[in-house]
């Protein structure tokens, strides 16, 4: 550990960990603190626009991340996301009506987009592989104290304080990220041009279709990963409260189960992998991902609903071994010059997967509420369907490679 915080990497390190512990907390205190925006601002038919224009935002700027930073240097496109974060807490923290703030939180939604994926390009660009498992834990870690404290906060700050603090609150972390990183990162813009859609170009291939070993197996892996967790863990409340009559404060607790599962084999992962290889261990986690979706389908098809519990810290355990895994997979593959558009794939994939999976096992739930049935049966398909895709990546998780091309 002392190799990863000395020096320059150090610094860089510190920047990228304090980024990251403030979009975990920034992500959970928000969606803690809406209803109370949208009562002041007199806005509640506009209430899905706030999360809805930062997520567009994202997904219109991560494609074009890691070739801006291929191109132009990861410290000048990092220091853009860095300046647009700012911007957009600072709007939305000054917003007057709800137009403004959702204007705000798209020019937010395009920093977090920048920063998501730069987060991969720096990484691959200033640590060398036996450092970057580590750094990957530590970043998996810096969920941990967010997911269990994040919304409490977010909502004793807005009650004690005023909704705007809890955007504001942020600026001094924004700035304490770029002083540490910006400075330390040393690269230079690539003389060569640069395909802007190369992210998008080697996401969308022929090879990424077949899943071939290497770089393109770990894209579908990826998505096939985020749609199995992620994909039932945006389900598991309404079964618990919906199908078991749990309290809602019983089924976050389930949630953060999961969340410290993750981050307990996120720190176990670098000595894991060196043990067992890329194979083996995101092997282990699909497994793991898929035996916990089973149990909480078995949950809502009348199994004791103590097993909700530890079922879903199985699964964010699986979360804990995979993510890392395939992420290093990924960059390791990279060729020298490429980091940007593979970390912009990769972090593409993890959103496609996230978005197909939260669809794709909610089609049975939304037919249940359009043909008036109940929802016992449906949910069991949901988890039934995590279970599948889970199935799905533990198939493709032979044909990972963590050597370079």
């Amino acid at each position: 550990m002392r190799d990863l915080f000395a020096g320059r990497r150090g610094r860089i390190a510190a920047g990228l960990l304090v980024a990251e512990l403030s979009t975990a907390t920034q992500a959970l205190v928000i969606a803690a603190i809406m209803p109370r925006i949208v009562a002041d601002l007199h806005a509640l038919g506009e209430y899905p626009l706030g999360f809805a224009s930062f997520f567009a935002a994202v997904v219109l700027f991560l494609p074009f991340a890691g070739p801006w930073a291929d191109r132009y240097g990861a410290r000048r496109i990092l220091g853009v996301a860095l300046c647009l974060l700012a911007a957009g807490l600072a709007g939305a923290a000054l917003a007057p009506s709800i137009g403004l703030f959702v204007a705000a939180r798209f020019v937010e939604g395009a920093g977090g987009g920048l920063d998501y994926a730069l987060t991969f390009v720096v990484i691959a660009k200033a640590f060398d592989e036996t450092l970057r498992p580590r750094l990957f834990a530590l970043i998996s870690g810096a969920w941990v104290l967010p997911a269990i404290v994040g919304p409490g906060l977010g909502a004793f700050v807005a009650t004690v304080f005023g909704w705007r603090w809890a955007f504001a609150g942020f600026l001094p972390l924004i700035a304490l990220a770029a002083l540490l990183v910006l400075p330390a990162i040393d690269d230079r813009p690539n003389a060569e041009a640069v395909d802007p859609f190369a992210s998008l170009r080697l996401l969308f291939s022929r090879a990424t279709l077949r899943a071939a070993p290497g770089l393109h197996a770990a894209f579908v892996a990826f998505v096939l990963m985020h749609a199995a967790f992620f994909g039932a863990d945006a389900y598991v409340a309404l079964l618990l409260t919906g199908v078991r009559g749990l309290s809602l404060e019983a089924a976050s607790l389930c949630i953060t189960v999961a969340a410290l599962g993750w981050s307990a084999t996120a720190f176990a992962q670098p000595s894991l992998l060196r043990r067992f290889g890329t194979a083996a261990l995101a092997g282990a986690g699909a497994l793991a991902i898929g035996g916990a979706a089973a149990g909480l389908a078995a949950v809502a098809a009348g199994a004791p609903v103590s097993l909700a519990f530890p079922a879903w810290a199985l699964g964010g355990m699986g979360v804990g071994l995979t993510y890392s895994t395939i992420s290093l997979a990924a960059l390791s593959a990279a060729s020298e010059g490429q980091e940007g558009s593979v970390s912009s794939a990769t972090s593409l994939a993890a959103l496609a997967g996230t978005l197909a999976g939260i669809f794709i096992c909610g089609v049975p739930v939304a037919l249940a509420g359009h043909a008036n049935v109940r929802l016992q049966p449906a949910i069991v398909y949901t988890f039934a369907a995590g279970c599948a895709f889970a199935l799905m990546l533990a198939l493709v998780a032979p044909r990972l490679r963590s050597e370079p091309r």
